[in-house]
């Protein structure tokens, strides 16, 4: 479960508040779209939740975890338990789309055999089993972005954080993506989504709980 009870955030130089007095539970397995105008805070709560920045003010807790809390020495271990994956790639250029996934063996000191299953099995999953030799710039933007996934779902993390995914994909692409999602949410992962293409969800995902953010007056 996520948990934030009475969060503010307000980011340095800033005068007014990005969040305040923000309470929100999400449940294990749920799918969450977090929606709203640019600048609202949709991606503030992704980075509050990766402990990339702390609250303000207010406590944040996954699972028995509180987030705000963690020492910084505690936060690589922390942030296993979540896979994330953002709209513009961040991909390696000059490595193969497997060699992408692989790096994460030194992230999680798997072995060399145990490093090739993980990888083999999430890229059939994905349908990109085929593409482990290409190089991201040869590859479409919906064919990176699985391999986004790919990376993200790799360690089987509880949960996953999606920051705008489909922002800079074709329709059909989105789609595709949007269906790879559900399918994850339906193995009882927890989903969070910032989006601004709450249509193409409707269409994909069949259960889904939309938290549209609005602005203080």
């Amino acid at each position: 479960m996520i948990l934030f009870e009475n969060v503010s955030f307000r980011y340095r130089g800033e005068e007014g508040y990005v969040l305040e007095g923000m309470d929100l539970k999400v449940a294990d397995g749920e799918f969450l779209a977090l929606t709203g105008p640019s600048g609202i805070g949709k991606t503030t709560i992704i980075r509050l939740l990766l402990r990339e920045i702390v609250p303000t003010a207010g406590r944040i807790m996954v699972d028995e975890t509180e987030v705000s809390a963690l020492k910084d020495s505690e936060v690589p271990f922390y942030r296993r338990k979540l896979g994330v994956i953002f709209q513009d790639f961040r991909l390696i250029k000059d490595r193969t789309a497997y060699e992408n996934l692989n790096l994460s063996r030194n992230i999680y000191g798997w072995g060399v055999k145990e490093s090739e299953a993980r990888i083999r099995s999430v890229m059939k999953f994905l349908g990109i089993d085929h593409m482990h030799k290409r190089y991201p710039e040869e590859m479409s933007g919906g064919e990176q972005q699985k391999l986004c996934l790919a990376r993200a779902i790799l360690n089987d993390p509880g949960i996953l954080l999606c920051d705008e995914p489909t922002r800079n994909l074709d329709p059909r692409s989105s789609s595709e993506l949007m269906q790879l999602l559900e399918l994850i949410r339906r193995q009882g992962k927890t989903v969070i989504l910032v989006t601004h293409d709450i249509e193409t969800m409707r269409s994909e995902i069949k259960e889904f709980r939309q938290l549209k953010l609005a602005r203080h007056e």
